[in-house]
C-alpha cells in the first residue's frame, strides 16, 4: 500500500472540519460583535483581575493602578497647626489635569473683541464662572481626602503587609482562601476612593459644560475620535484589541479567509485564557462544581486544540474564500516559479 494513502481523508471528514471551522468562527464572531454593541459594558479588567495561578501577577500588572498607588500616592507632612506628622494624599496631578481641562475649553472658545461685544461678554462670564467652579471642586476634593487620609494610610499599610506576607506561598487550602479573600477586600476598599476621583472629575467636567452658553457648546462640540491607539489608556487599548481581534478572527473563520492565520490567532487568544484560569485542582479559587471537574483539559483548552487542528489543515479552501485565493493567486504564482526553474 502507498504510504501516503494513510493520510488521505474522506468527504465526511472534510465536512466535519468545515463545520468545526464554522462553529469556532461563529463563537468568536458573536463574542466580538457583542462587545462592539455593548462597548459601554465591556471591559477586560474584571477578567484580568480574577486571574489565578503562577502567572496571575503578570495579568494583574496589565491593569493600571490596581491598588491605587498612583492616583492615591501621598506623603507624611507636619501639620502647621498641630505640629503632628500626618499623611496627605498628593492631589497636585489631579488638580493640574482639572486646570488643563478648563484651559482647553477656554482655548476652543472665541474670545470676541470690541466688534463682538456679546461674544466677548460671554467669554468673560465663562472665564470667571469656570475659575469659580475649578476652585470650588478643588476645595471639595481637598476636604474629602483630608477626611479620608487616615483610612487611606491604614489601607496602604494593610496592603504592604499583604504583599509582604510570609505565608503567601503556603499550600494549605485555608491559607490560599484567606489570601484570595483578603486580596478581593483590599481591591474593593481602594476602588471606592479611585472611583471617587473619577466621579469627581466627571462632575467637574459636567459643571464646566453646564456653564457654557448654547453657542459656546457648539464651539466645543465633541472632537472626532482619536485613532492614535498608542496614546490611549492601557485598558482602552486592551479592550480594543480583544474586541476587534475576536471579531476579525471569527469573521475570517466564518468565510474561510486567511483561515490558518485566523485559527492561530484564535489559538493564541485561547492560550491566554487558559493561562489566566488554569484548571488545576491545587490552584485557588477552584472552579465551581457546576462547570465540571478538569485536570487542565477543560473546554477552553479543548477549543485551543480545535483551533490548532484548523490551523494545520487546508479547511479554508474547502468552502471558503481561501479556495479562490489559492486558485487565482497562489497556484499561478507557484507555476510561474516552477517554469522559471
Amino acid at each position: 500500500m502507498n504510504p501516503s494513502a494513510r493520510f488521505r481523508i474522506g468527504l465526511l471528514t472534510v465536512a466535519a472540519l468545515v463545520a468545526l471551522r464554522l462553529g469556532l468562527g461563529c463563537h468568536f464572531f458573536y463574542e466580538g460583535v457583542w462587545k462592539i454593541v455593548h462597548a459601554d459594558e465591556f471591559s477586560a479588567e474584571p477578567f484580568l483581575s480574577q486571574a489565578k495561578g503562577p502567572l496571575a501577577e503578570i495579568f494583574y500588572a496589565m491593569i493600571p493602578d490596581l491598588y491605587g498607588r498612583e492616583s492615591l500616592q501621598g506623603k507624611t507632612e507636619k501639620d502647621a497647626k498641630t505640629g503632628k506628622e500626618e499623611f496627605r494624599v498628593d492631589l497636585a496631578p489631579l488638580k493640574a489635569r482639572w486646570t488643563e481641562i478648563r484651559q482647553n475649553l477656554l482655548g476652543k472658545l472665541d474670545p470676541g473683541s470690541a466688534a463682538k461685544k456679546e461674544v466677548a461678554d460671554a467669554y468673560a462670564k465663562f472665564e470667571t464662572a469656570s475659575k469659580e467652579i475649578l476652585e470650588k471642586h478643588q476645595k471639595q476634593l481637598d476636604e474629602y481626602f483630608q477626611d479620608q487620609a487616615k483610612e487611606i494610610l491604614a489601607f496602604f499599610e494593610s496592603l504592604d503587609r499583604f504583599q509582604n506576607d510570609k505565608e503567601k506561598n503556603q499550600d494549605a487550602q485555608f491559607q490560599k482562601e484567606r489570601r484570595w479573600n483578603r486580596m478581593l477586600e483590599l481591591r474593593a476598599e481602594v476602588r471606592v476612593w479611585v472611583q471617587e476621583l473619577q466621579d469627581r472629575e466627571q462632575t467637574y467636567s459636567n459643571a464646566l459644560r453646564d456653564a457654557l452658553t448654547p453657542r459656546q457648546r457648539e464651539q466645543v462640540a465633541a472632537e472626532p475620535c482619536n485613532w492614535r491607539i498608542w496614546q490611549w489608556p492601557r485598558m482602552q487599548q486592551i479592550d480594543f484589541a480583544v474586541t476587534w481581534g475576536l471579531t476579525a478572527i471569527g469573521f475570517c473563520l466564518l468565510i474561510g479567509l486567511f483561515t490558518r492565520l485566523a485559527a492561530l490567532g484564535g489559538a493564541c487568544f485561547m492560550a491566554f485564557v487558559v493561562m489566566t484560569q488554569p484548571a488545576w485542582p491545587t490552584i485557588y479559587p477552584f472552579d465551581p462544581p457546576i462547570v465540571g471537574h478538569a485536570l487542565l483539559i477543560n473546554k477552553d483548552f479543548i477549543e485551543l486544540l480545535a483551533l490548532l487542528v484548523i490551523s494545520s489543515t487546508a479547511v479554508g479552501r474547502w468552502g471558503g474564500v481561501d479556495y479562490w485565493i489559492h486558485t487565482l493567486i497562489v497556484e499561478p504564482f507557484r507555476a510561474r516559479r516552477h517554469r522559471k526553474q
